[in-house]
């Protein structure tokens, strides 16, 4: 029959052995999960503990004379049965806000800190996805004079996030019928997401009268333009040099190397972290769960955070010996701070 974690004990000795390990970076043995003297246990009967830990794959050793070092199982078991939540301390939150509190930042320069500070906070690689644009919703569509025979077209979302281009005109356009274009493209594209309006964007607006005909062909020319989101669906990533410094990848070039180079692909880093969830919890993956080869010997700390209607993901990437409750504060925290800043 499968060795099952049933008593406190058992689950007090996995628990020592993970954050010992974790604290040191070093196999743990018997004695030293004994000798902490909340346990009450002898070193035979952590011994024999850790055998069955280590038959039930909680755990494995080295060689046979050496302590035991957490598995991918034995870490899964321990975020999910045995880790102790703490709040975030106050230094780590201090510098959160001292890097973010900046409300001249834009978005992507808010991002982009993001990443930087949870990769100094965490000492492991801090990953910040922006929202998909697209799925934001069109609160408005403004046509402003700016110059002769100049528009600017503006696109202002549910968010609050505003896109805007300056178009050239043939000849000037009265403010009036301006505004009349206006008035008609918000009657068909309001409350539509960019998605939506750009994949139906002819259909929706076909029937414009022919007052408006030439403004609207002018809003449908630029629209290439307008709503070429793209290059703001960026994944910012700050941190690398703590990954190169921890010592399981100094003592792997291979396993680092090939950490560092899926990092280089954003868009494929950005896919895959939007897969992760889509809801609010913090998400942890350790190892395979991740689904991609580069990151197998990793774990990943990720929480989502939003813009209005939009949805985007912080966390951090590092090797599987990491301190999970703090790190999940920290991610946590910060996700929470930016839903703040953007409400």
């Amino acid at each position: 029959m499968a060795y099952t974690l049933q008593t406190d004990r058992d689950k007090d000795i996995l628990r020592n052995l993970v954050e010992h390990h974790v604290s040191t970076g070093q196999p743990v043995g018997s004695r030293s999960i004994a000798s902490q003297g909340p346990l009450d246990v002898s070193p035979a009967t952590v011994r024999n503990t850790m055998v069955n830990l280590e038959d039930a794959g909680y755990i494995s050793r080295p060689h046979p004379s050496a302590g035991g070092v957490p598995t991918d199982k034995g870490y899964r078991y321990y975020v999910d049965a045995l880790l102790r939540m703490r709040p975030i301390n106050k230094r780590d939150r201090e510098r959160i806000h001292l890097e973010l509190e900046n409300d001249w930042l834009s978005v992507q320069e808010l991002l982009s800190h993001t990443a930087q500070i949870l990769g100094l906070v965490c000492r492991e690689v801090g990953v910040a996805l922006a929202p998909k644009l697209y799925d934001g919703r069109l609160e408005r569509v403004e046509l402003i004079p700016v110059a002769r025979r100049k528009v600017m077209l503006v696109l202002t979302l549910a968010s609050g996030l505003v896109r805007s281009i300056v178009a050239e005109l043939d000849a000037d356009i009265p403010k009036d019928r301006l505004d009349s274009a206006s008035w008609f493209l918000n009657e068909r594209l309001s409350g539509c997401s960019l998605r939506e309006i750009r994949g139906q964007l002819d259909e929706r607006l076909e029937d414009a009268p022919q007052s408006r005909r030439k403004i609207v062909q002018l809003f449908i020319q630029y629209s290439e333009f307008l709503f070429d989101f793209e290059e703001n669906e960026k994944t910012h990533i700050g941190g690398t040099t703590y990954i190169v410094s921890q010592p399981e990848f100094v003592t792997d070039y291979t396993k680092l190397s090939s950490l560092l180079q899926f990092l280089e692909h954003k868009r494929t880093v950005a896919h895959w972290l939007s897969e992760r969830h889509h809801d609010n919890r913090i998400a942890v993956t350790i190892g395979r769960e991740n689904g991609q080869r580069e990151v197998t010997s990793c774990s990943v700390v990720t929480s989502t955070y939003r813009i209005g209607d939009m949805t985007g993901v912080i966390g951090v990437i590092g090797p599987t010996r990491m301190p999970y409750a703090r790190l999940m504060s920290v991610v946590g925290y910060t996700a929470r701070y930016l839903n703040t800043k953007f409400a």
